[in-house]
């Protein structure tokens, strides 16, 4: 190649290393750098994209949920329980049926991915079924009140609370050798007869997070949660506080 040619080349060369400075320039002046500076204050510790700040629901709560909230829903469940055995004593053969206690649907998906934000959490107890026993019928969802805490409380719920609605819900899944693998098939049934999460949800669209056994665990994980749908509306008024 003549020596004109390479003198054209290395021009443009320089031309473009120049032009992609400015543009870095222009986007650290627009604050749209990448890196640490993309993270949204306070988030649970995910790296969030960073057009989605601008879209966050403020009813909602984008606090860190660990482990020893997992530990205090546990003990909203055994409450839940406690006060629904001594209100039904002649089911009490079902207490001892109860396999798994687990974080269900948003707050699930705001566990494991941070993102969602929580409105209220949805614990789930499940029972191993027992034809031998008198049928556990499907019952209204009863709520508690967390308490003042990190994750502040709802606007639309009543006065009562004075913190985030805890949702506990029984349900009775299939008698399997290991309790998940009932879980997962009795999901798996779920997701199955509910094919289009956006027209019908059901908590089988997203995660169920272990709370009992082994806190923490992810048991089901479909991917693709539909999108949290807006709420006016707000609970019942709560049971009791959910125990410290």
């Amino acid at each position: 190649m003549s020596p004109a040619y390479h003198a054209r080349r290395n021009h443009r060369k320089a031309n473009r290393h120049k032009d992609c400075g400015r543009m870095v320039r222009e986007r650290q002046r627009a604050g749209v750098a990448g890196g640490a500076g993309d993270r949204v204050p306070g988030n649970v510790g995910f790296d969030m994209p960073h057009g989605e700040r601008a879209d966050r629901d403020p009813v909602r709560s984008y606090e860190r949920l660990d482990k020893a909230d997992l530990a205090r829903l546990g003990r909203a469940a055994h409450a839940e329980l406690d006060a629904f055995f001594a209100r039904n004593p002649h089911l009490a053969g079902w207490r001892d049926r109860v396999r798994i206690i687990a974080l269900a649907q948003g707050g699930a998906e705001h566990y494991l991915r941070g993102r969602r934000g929580v409105r209220d959490l949805d614990v789930i107890v499940c029972f191993a079924e027992d034809p031998r026993l008198p049928r556990l019928f499907r019952r209204m969802v009863i709520s508690w009140d967390w308490g003042p805490s990190k994750l502040g409380r709802c606007p639309h719920d009543p006065p009562e609370y004075t913190g985030r609605a805890v949702d506990v819900a029984f349900w009775v899944i299939p008698d399997r050798p290991s309790p998940i693998a009932g879980l997962r098939e009795w999901l798996a049934g779920r997701a199955a007869r509910h094919a289009d999460p956006v027209r019908k949800p059901d908590l089988a669209h997203e995660p169920v997070v272990l709370i009992d056994p082994g806190p923490g665990s992810v048991a089901w994980d479909p991917g693709g949660a539909p999108p949290a749908r807006p709420k006016t509306t707000g609970h019942r008024k709560p049971h009791g506080l959910v125990p410290p």
